[in-house]
């Protein structure tokens, strides 16, 4: 059972990286003139792989544009994106490789903690790039009551590669405050309360009579 319980950490970081295969952002190309090398009505999907490398995005087969009309939908690699897949590789060797509980915990629990919020850092700031980038490549007036903002979309991949990262982080938090606290820290804080008393004990039997006179 313990044995099976130390897997969980390295499969919860190994589960956050592949999840980089699935989708992050999409941008829907109803806007006017569409997006990218998409036509309007198709779909732009960055995953967290294209985030993190620049590669390509996919875009819905049948509003694929032709290559003279396309524009640019590739973003420069993310620095952060990629921070987080090594930090994710670092983890899991941590979690694997190192022996003393209380080390790896800690270890473990502040690399997805960081990962986590590089990953929501970059998703934000990714967001922020595509916006721009689609207003920039509007051919008209949006319609009514919408904004570029409604256009661009978070998606699955990125909300459970960091739901796997919080909860590899706060279980590894846990189990490393357990430690911390474990029976050692107890069986101290019992022997200093026995010390405490000890002189409280004493007095009543120090107290001595002195003879009338």
């Amino acid at each position: 059972m313990r044995r099976f319980a130390r897997l969980l950490s390295p499969a919860g970081l190994v589960l956050a990286g592949l999840l980089f295969a699935a989708p992050f952002l999409t941008v829907s190309c109803d806007a006017p003139g569409g997006y990218g090398r998409a036509a309007p009505g198709g779909t732009t999907t960055y995953t967290g792989w294209d985030l993190a490398t620049g590669g390509t995005p996919d875009v819905t087969a049948d509003k694929l544009l032709p290559p003279e009309q396309g524009r640019g939908d590739v973003l420069a690699p993310q620095p952060l994106a990629g921070a987080v897949l090594v930090l994710l590789v670092v983890g899991v060797l941590i979690a694997i490789g190192v022996g003393r509980a209380r080390t790896r915990r800690g270890v473990v629990a502040a690399l997805a903690a960081i990962a986590a919020l590089f990953l929501l850092v970059n998703q934000a700031t990714v967001r922020l790039l595509v916006e721009e980038r689609l207003r920039e490549q509007l051919t008209g007036p949006l319609p009514a009551g919408k904004d570029v903002g409604d256009f661009v979309q978070d998606q699955g991949g990125f909300g459970f590669a960091l739901l796997a990262l919080v909860l590899v982080a706060l279980g590894n938090l846990a189990g490393w405050v357990r430690l911390v606290r474990g029976p050692g820290a107890t069986a101290a804080a019992a022997g200093g309360e026995a010390v405490t008393a000890a002189p409280e004990q004493s007095g009543p039997a120090a107290t001595a009579t002195l003879p009338e006179g």
